[in-house]
């Protein structure tokens, strides 16, 4: 495969090689798909916007929007039951790896609310379902306080900016120390308990190998400091109170007075081991806040339970939105 352009590998890659690993997975991940779908592309104020089309054109339309350095297909496991009942548009970010324009949307102002009308507007939708997992989940949070005419219903999975969080230290020096190693041995490294809080006597289960594989070759590949918008293409050098600002974005609450203008119908779930919060205290929190929020706690799942019981979570949502 041939870079799709100079800029992109410029923009988020470290090698040509490392963005042809990343395609190639991709491409492969798109193969365990069990239902149709076509690819498509839509304009945007920040460059094309790759999506993923899958069910009924008179379905109801579903957005799903992954966590940073993520991407389309990792929604695999909810396309095929979701387009049973919905339309449903899985975007790839841009600014993130796949197949949408390398642009950076700032974490730091609303240019993620404005990417996601102008995907609506370019699909001819008036309203759509928002569902987004970690950070995906905090750009439909933010998405239901800045446009709520423009949403049915939002799902926020495992949230970010809903509440202050751990920093997971350990998974990210982890990381560091060993992103010398093939991506094999990094893939490899990636377990259910390194991203779950651990709990003694506690078995897990066994972590999505595809996200695990994304992961690893992103840590090999891919320049994240890019992708958040820290990096300072004159100096070639990270703007590290930029960078704070971010993290901070991430790993703080957004404040009060913004949660409480949330007014959309919303569910917000979370998996019982979370490696970021505790999700009863969470809960007990935000429901102070937004009180028509529903919330439920995925047992035995971790952070993203969309990846540790798919079927549960799926049917959860689906009841959700039909109700």
């Amino acid at each position: 495969m041939v870079l799709e352009t100079d800029s992109k590998l410029n923009s988020l890659y470290k090698s040509e090689e490392g963005f042809q690993a990343i395609m190639d997975w991709y491409k492969k991940a798109l193969t365990n798909i069990d239902t149709e779908f076509s690819s498509h592309h839509v304009d945007t104020r920040f460059g094309k916007t790759h999506i993923l089309v899958a069910g009924p054109e008179s379905g109801e339309p579903i957005i799903l929007i992954p966590g940073v350095a993520g991407c389309a297909p990792l929604w695999r496991r909810q396309i095929p039951d979701f387009a049973k009942h919905f339309r449903v548009y899985a975007l790839d970010i841009v600014g993130q790896p796949g197949k949408s324009d390398p642009n950076t949307p700032s974490f730091l102002n609303e240019d993620f609310s404005e990417w996601l009308i102008d995907v609506l507007d370019s699909l001819k939708l008036e309203k759509a379902h928002i569902a987004g997992t970690s950070v995906g989940g905090w750009i439909a949070l933010r998405f239901g306080i800045y446009a709520p005419e423009r949403v049915l219903k939002i799902i926020m999975l495992s949230p970010t900016g809903i509440s202050r969080a751990k920093l997971p230290l350990k998974v990210w020096v982890t990381k560091y120390l060993n992103k010398w190693q093939s991506e094999d041995a990094l893939e490899n490294d990636l377990t259910a308990k390194s991203v779950t809080n651990k709990s003694p006597g506690r078995s897990f289960g066994t972590f999505d190998r595809q996200l695990a594989k994304l992961m690893a070759l992103c840590t090999k590949h891919y320049r994240v400091d890019r992708s958040l918008g820290i990096y300072n293409r004159k100096t070639r050098k990270v703007n590290l109170w930029l960078g704070i600002k971010v993290i901070r974005k991430f790993f703080f609450s957004e404040p009060r007075s913004l949660l409480s203008k949330f007014k959309v119908p919303g569910l917000l779930v979370f998996g019982e081991y979370e490696v970021l919060y505790n999700p009863w205290t969470i809960i007990k929190r935000i429901k102070k806040i937004i009180p028509n929020l529903e919330t439920e706690v995925i047992t035995g799942a971790g952070h993203a339970a969309i990846y540790d019981k798919p079927e549960e979570v799926n049917n959860l949502i689906i009841k959700f939105l039909k109700d």
